[in-house]
């Protein structure tokens, strides 16, 4: 037991001896590596301040280049400035020498300058005096002379400017009238060659035109009309915008209203209501819509009827309208719409012996009226609406021209322009054509010599051919030969401006003199 004991002790002992000696080498290692760790520390300490020494010494080396470049840099430009400021200070200096020289030259100039003016001066004031010597003289030699002359200078002057006036105006209306007769000679006869072949190739029927403005009643037509229709006539009168009125006799009716086609209109319903059989009557307020649709429609067939007569191709709706509802409208009681068409074939054949387009002719001219359609709504001339309204819808300008100048209301651009107004003429002059009523007639009359009247030196005015013609006399002690032509176109265009006129007038001008002696 002991021997165990004594065992179990040593080996005791001897682990812990083991474990002392253990220990102590841990702790020599753990000693050897801090002192390595400490060297590898102080090496690496002493390698990055060799480092950073080598580093600022190369910097420090780096830093003095550029200074020293910059430097040199700076010296070569205070050198290059330096000389370009030396030029230009020799250049200033030279210019300033110019301005200098200058300067001394325009003063020299201007001291001649002022030694001209006061010359000038000088002469001024002499030729002055002398100018008012010489009015003096002057003055004196026409006192002199009109002294001795018996007249005044200004009086004379009058007189010799008067004469020249007078006899250069007769050389220029001789010379005037030579050349018209010369000129004008050729082109007028031509022209109506070509009208007077036109009118022997055209065909018409010249009827004589009415409108239509009364309606004739029947035995107990207009008591009925009082006793079952007043009110529907009332209104009817009213909502066409025309006058509705039964003659004093009773045996008719009168529609006044400058709208041809509400006129019709107004007939239609009328004449059916009238005709219908007693207890058969229909509703009065329903003929109105009914009519009018069948009075739009022959309107339409109308207007497309003359396109195709005249072989022209179809046209805006609204010229169509238009044309058609010419049918009811009459100037000086010629149908506008047969006055058209005819108008327009006699241009189209006036355009081919011409060798212009018959299309434009007969289109131009077939449109030419058709602003009268609506004169009686639209306020201005019928010329100038009917033009808006063709270039509106896009017609040629060649046509809305024609419709617009064939009155001269805007100025004559093209052929077709003259042709239409040439053709209008032509169908409104033939005989037949218009008539007015005696009480107009006799107004135009009077108008007609009331105007040439009231030009200087008109002794005399006759009008004679039922008033185409109108003769004016002269006074030829007031009136030379070479005035005649001014004044009677003078007269025409003034006839023109304030006068409306079917046709043409004439304006012959006639002075007359006469020397009388008597033998004893």
């Amino acid at each position: 037991m002991l021997e165990t004991l004594i065992i179990a002790a040593a080996l005791a002992a001897g682990a812990v001896v083991g474990v002392m000696s253990s220990r102590e080498r841990s702790r020599k290692r753990a000693r050897e590596h801090v002192a390595a760790a400490e060297q590898r520390a102080r090496r690496v300490r002493e390698e990055s301040a060799r480092s950073i020494e080598l580093t600022h010494r190369e910097s420090q080396a780096q830093v003095a280049e550029e200074v020293l470049q910059v430097e040199r840099l700076a010296d070569a430009e205070r050198e290059a400035a330096s000389e370009e400021i030396e030029r230009l200070r020799i250049r200033i200096n030279r210019s300033k020498q110019r301005v200098e020289a200058r300067e001394r030259e325009l003063d020299e100039r201007q001291a001649g300058v002022d030694a001209r003016f006061k010359e000038l001066r000088l002469q001024r004031a002499a030729n002055k005096e002398l100018r008012e010597e010489a009015k003096a003289l002057r003055g004196q030699k026409r006192g002199v002379l009109e002294e001795r002359a018996e007249v005044k200078a200004a009086d004379l002057a009058t007189t010799i400017s008067d004469t020249l006036i007078e006899e250069t105006r007769s050389e220029c209306a001789d010379r005037l009238r030579n050349l018209e007769s010369n000129v004008g000679e050729e082109p007028a006869r031509d022209a109506k060659r070509v009208m007077g072949i036109s009118i022997a190739r055209y065909v018409g029927h010249c009827q004589r035109d009415r409108g239509v403005s009364t309606l004739a009643l029947g035995a107990g037509q207009a008591e009925r009309l009082h006793s079952k229709y007043a009110g529907f006539v009332d209104q009817l009168g009213d909502e066409l915008g025309i006058s509705i009125s039964v003659a004093e006799s009773g045996d008719s009716l009168r529609m006044d209203t400058g709208d041809g086609v509400g006129r019709e209109l107004c007939r239609r319903v009328l004449t059916r209501l009238l005709s219908e059989k007693k207890g058969k009557e229909k509703d009065p307020e329903s003929l109105l819509p009914a009519i009018r649709t069948e009075l739009e429609r022959e309107i339409v067939k109308l207007g497309k009827k003359a396109f195709t007569q005249l072989g022209l191709k179809p046209a805006h709706p609204e010229i169509i309208d238009l044309v058609g509802r010419l049918n009811w409208r009459t100037s000086y009681t010629q149908n506008q719409y047969r006055h058209a068409l005819e108008a327009a074939k006699l241009s189209g054949l006036m355009a081919g012996e011409l060798e212009l387009d018959p299309v434009i002719a007969k289109r131009g001219t077939l449109l030419h009226d058709i602003g009268k359609a609506l004169t009686h709504a639209v306020e201005g001339s019928h010329a100038l609406i009917g033009a808006e309204i063709a270039r509106r819808v896009g017609e040629d300008e060649r046509v809305a021209n024609a419709i617009g100048a064939h009155h001269g209301e805007e100025p004559m651009s093209s052929p077709y322009a003259w042709l239409a107004a040439a053709a209008d003429a032509m169908s409104g002059g033939r005989p037949g054509a218009r008539r007015e009523i005696v009480e107009s007639y006799g107004d135009r009359i009077g108008d007609l010599e009331r105007i040439a009247s009231g030009f200087r030196g008109v002794a005399a005015v006759h009008a004679v051919q039922a008033g185409r013609e109108l003769r004016v006399i002269v006074d030829e002690r007031r009136v030379k030969d070479g005035k005649l032509e001014d004044l009677s176109a003078e007269i025409a265009d003034k006839i023109s401006d304030e006068m409306t006129f079917p046709g043409q007038i004439k304006v012959t001008v006639i002075r007359e003199f006469r020397a009388t002696a008597t033998a004893n």
